[in-house]
């Protein structure tokens, strides 16, 4: 039996229809079931075939109503959330289940990841916090993976793998059971619910393809990113919301777990003072005056200059210059090279969905 009969892919889609096509495309004749649950205003074109391993719904909801409603619907022993823009590579997700099977005491599993985007007729693409690590064999218990979250080798995009779907669908009912003023809150609330519950293993497999085709999505209703993390943390109208949202990720850990609501709060605590202090980092460095002047030059530069000079750095230069985008095929083949296990099968239909998608997009504008 393929692993995959064992999972559901669930893709969050809005306002993308020609990339929810690609989707519809690319997943048709899987082993996998896939819900698609559309929060557009509209629904996908009645010319659309939808495959049979596929569920389309359409809910014009906010975001967090259509991620609680879509629990129910799941009824797979694995669940794994796609961007409807991204991809994931079947084999890396069969390793993931694999290794699930193994190893009871985990909650998910995710792989190596790979960033794209497509230009001047190349996929052009890097790879994604390749630092990632799972936790020191020393850390065991929930409270102690709460206060390791931030270790140097912090798993980014952590939601972005296969997961058992009980404890899926108990962090989802609880992490979208109220709205934020900023959408950017739910991925910390996700983390710290996630890491509390267990660790995360990590496959040596690509396992998610990140698509930087398009902007994100800042207006959805539900999941506004107008709002910046600190600014949500700083300004006086958000008090209440703010301690709403620690309590929610308090009562949550407290009703799950065995540990004292004190020590619970206290690593709570910890995790969003520890974001902030982060976030202030970044932030002092984005205004220093060298990453402003920087910021200005590029903004001002012809788009065809831009790339004019991109395409001038020989790839033996990367690392020297900080340019680490490459060709997809010579960014897979090198992550093989580093023992990474990469299903050239998967790479190269992810390619071909890429390239399609582009040409017809081209051909619709001219």
């Amino acid at each position: 039996m393929d692993p995959l009969s064992r999972l559901t892919i669930v893709i969050p889609s809005y306002c993308r229809p020609q990339y929810l096509r690609r989707q519809l495309d690319f997943w048709a004749g899987s082993e996998a079931s896939v819900l698609v649950i559309d929060g557009s205003p509209t629904a996908i074109g009645g010319d659309v075939l939808i495959p049979k391993n596929v569920s389309y719904v359409h809910d014009p909801a906010s975001f967090t109503m259509r991620m609680s409603n879509c629990v129910h619907r799941i009824n797979t022993e694995f669940v794994a959330v796609l961007g409807d823009d991204d991809f994931f590579s079947p084999s890396g997700l069969r390793d993931c289940i694999t290794r699930l099977d193994a190893e009871k005491g985990l909650v998910g599993c995710v792989g190596r990841s790979v960033r794209f985007f497509y230009q001047d007729g190349r996929i052009l693409a890097e790879q994604r916090d390749p630092d990632s690590t799972e936790f020191p064999s020393t850390v065991v218990t929930g409270i102690d993976r709460l206060m390791s979250t931030y270790h140097p080798g912090k798993i980014g995009a952590l939601f972005y793998g296969v997961y058992r779907t009980t404890a899926w669908s108990d962090i989802v009912r609880a992490t979208y059971s109220r709205s934020f003023a900023t959408g950017y809150i739910y991925d910390t609330v996700i983390r710290t619910l996630v890491t509390y519950r267990g660790p995360v293993g990590i496959v040596e497999s690509v396992v998610w393809f990140c698509s930087s085709e398009n902007p994100p999505v800042k207006d959805a209703p539900g999941m506004d990113r107008h709002v910046g993390f600190l600014d949500w943390l700083r300004l006086p109208e958000n008090a209440t919301e703010v301690r709403e949202c620690e309590a929610l990720m308090i009562d949550d850990l407290v009703r799950c777990g065995a540990d004292s609501r004190e020590d619970v709060s206290r690593a709570v605590r910890f995790v969003l003072d520890e974001l902030r202090r982060r976030y202030e980092i970044k932030e002092a460095r984005h205004d220093s005056h060298a990453v402003r002047v920087r910021r200005v030059l590029m903004r001002r530069a012809p788009r065809w200059l831009k790339r004019f000079i991109k395409r001038l750095i020989p790839s033996s230069m990367g690392q020297v210059v900080d340019w680490a985008v490459v060709e997809l095929d010579d960014l897979t083949r090198r992550l093989g090279q580093k023992g990474i296990t990469v299903d050239r099968n998967d790479v190269d239909k992810i390619a071909l969905a890429v390239r399609r998608s582009h040409e017809v997009k081209i051909s619709r504008e001219n």
